[in-house]
């Protein structure tokens, strides 16, 4: 018998839109490029993204297999970049579906893909569904992606909480989407890893980071990978990394209890995964059993122990306010707070940062005009604020013009035009040197001279058409 080879590495988030799916086929594309053998199995049965984001339109999928219609060698797609697909898995849902036939057949085509294969990467769904769980739980390696945004941040936390009720025991490494540099990563994993650390006890390691980058979306709108669209590209980049990082990881030992295979995990899957079955949290029904009164209480006791307990970490107090703040906005669709309001008190405890004000009326500038397609402001609210800071002092204004004068020459290649009314008037009351005035003169007699040629000259014959 053939050992098995593939690794199998479930990619997952605990909310959509994070760019897992992204995550998934361009990660697959980077170790394909290693060179590695890289099967990408799409998971997510309600969104089928895998096969968009690489403009696939297939025309069979594992139902085929299931039915026995066709071998699983038939429905694989051989991606761009040498990676091969499984289109969306409809079908296989949680494993508790099938009949024996179904997942017999299921079982020896995913063992042919395990024996053929070095990687295994499977696309999960987003969220803690039961699927999610069954393929975490057969998988050796679980990405975690997941962004800097708190619901981001809280809905991940949850999912953790569901695995580890579960079962699930594969490494668990954190990648950080959509973040400006390195050091944005640093404070949100570490951030992230406080809070599982402290309130879950699990582990979780960081694999890495992409970089907010335009090309992406630029290449989700052309459906190609954005490593094929620029490889050089700041997100590429990170993808490549990524990959050389994934593969040293795997290829250390990997815990015992990790090694089961995904075609082992669909063979015993008769009855559905059960991801409840610690206790270590009070269930739904008892949150729901809460009276108003009784969660006025537990509001005001949280208050006063920010307020008093001493030994209370800041970063904790933040990690449970950015919980609080999530699960509102989820709720009511908005902030708990004035946004102004709070905005103002910020400024004011911290003595009206220049920079800060700065920085805060650049970004607001920044996004109007991105979203209006528009300048905030027109050109004669801007002149009229450096005016009004240039009042009064002489020479800020000649510097000023000057700056003006000049970047119109650089970027019309002549000189700005000046009113006959201003040049006169400027003659009038001696602003210019006799050397100046000079020239001035010699100008004028000049175009007079070329003005009075021009009216003198014949008209020039007009050519007779040929008749």
């Amino acid at each position: 018998m053939i050992p098995r080879k593939a690794k199998i590495i479930a990619v997952t988030s605990g909310k959509g839109g994070v760019g897992k799916t992204n995550t998934s086929v361009n990660l697959a594309v980077a170790l394909s490029s290693l060179p590695r053998r890289v099967c990408l199995f799409d998971a997510d049965t309600n969104q089928a993204n895998a096969n968009i984001l690489l403009g696939l339109k297939p025309k069979l999928t594992l139902e085929h297999v299931l039915n026995g219609q066709h071998p699983i060698e038939d429905i694989l797609i051989k991606a761009p970049g040498g990676v091969s697909i499984i289109p969306a898995a409809s079908g296989i849902a949680d494993g508790e579906d099938l009949d024996g036939t179904q997942r017999q057949r299921l079982t020896e085509a995913l063992t042919a893909l395990e024996e053929t294969f070095d990687y295994l990467i499977i696309d999960t769904a987003a969220g803690s569904g039961h699927d999610v769980i069954f393929f975490l739980k057969a998988a050796a390696f679980i990405i975690l992606v997941i962004t800097p945004e708190p619901t981001s941040l809280t809905n991940s936390f949850s999912l953790l909480r569901v695995m580890r009720r579960a079962g699930v025991s594969a490494p668990t490494h954190v990648v950080v989407n959509q973040v400006a540099n390195i050091q944005e990563f640093r404070t949100v994993f570490n951030r992230f890893h406080a809070a599982v650390t402290k309130y879950l006890q699990q582990r979780v390691a960081a694999l890495g980071h992409i970089l907010t980058d335009d090309n992406v979306g630029a290449a989700v709108r052309i459906q190609r990978p954005v490593i094929f669209l620029r490889y050089d590209a700041p997100a590429s980049l990170c993808f490549y990394e990524l990959a050389k990082r994934l593969d040293h990881a795997v290829t250390d030992p990997l815990p015992a209890n990790t090694q089961r295979s995904l075609s082992e995990a669909v063979a015993s899957s008769a009855k559905p995964v059960e991801p409840t079955t610690a206790n270590d949290d009070p269930p739904a029904t008892a949150l729901t059993r809460l009276d108003p009164q009784r969660v006025s209480e537990l509001l005001s006791y949280a208050v006063r122990a920010v307020q008093k307990t001493e030994n209370l970490a800041q970063s904790d107090i933040a990690t449970g306010i950015d919980a609080l703040v999530s699960a509102f906005v989820e709720r009511f669709a908005a902030l708990p707070f004035e946004l102004n309001r709070t905005l103002y008190q910020h400024l004011e405890t911290s003595g009206y940062p220049a920079d800060s004000i700065r920085s805060i009326v650049l970004t607001l500038e920044t996004l109007y005009e991105r979203r209006e397609k528009r300048a905030l402001r027109d050109t004669e609210s801007l002149i009229a604020i450096i005016m009004a800071e240039s009042h009064g002092d002489e020479n800020r204004m000649t510097e000023l013009a000057r700056h003006v004068a000049e970047r119109f020459t650089r970027q019309f290649g002549h000189a700005a035009p000046l009113l006959p009314a201003q040049a006169l008037a400027a003659i009038a009351e001696g602003q210019f040197d006799r050397a100046t005035l000079q020239r001035l003169r010699n100008a004028a007699d000049a175009a007079l001279k070329n003005s009075n040629a021009r009216q003198e000259a014949p008209p020039r014959p007009q050519p007779r058409e040929a008749g």
